[in-house]
């Protein structure tokens, strides 16, 4: 594979960070691709979604906690 400036990219491990209004995530030791050149840190698309959907588990449980909402309705017990 290579990388948009035109070097090779090496797989390895990485780490993912993202920060947002009422939380900050941290992943560590997951599989990304580093370009030799650039040192730009790329991930896989499978990778990507599977990180993008717990982020979004993430914020959408620390919004409840936050606003106080129930995560489910109470007529469901």
């Amino acid at each position: 594979m290579q990388c948009k400036c035109g070097g090779v990219l090496i797989e390895g491990k990485s780490t993912y960070r993202t920060s947002k209004k009422n939380f900050s995530f941290i992943l560590e030791n997951i599989p990304a691709f580093k370009c030799m050149r650039c040192d730009e840190v790329t991930f896989s698309e499978e990778t990507m979604s599977k990180i993008q959907r717990l982020v979004n588990n993430i914020e959408r449980d620390s919004n409840e906690i936050v606003t106080g909402q129930a995560s489910v309705n109470l007529y469901d017990y």
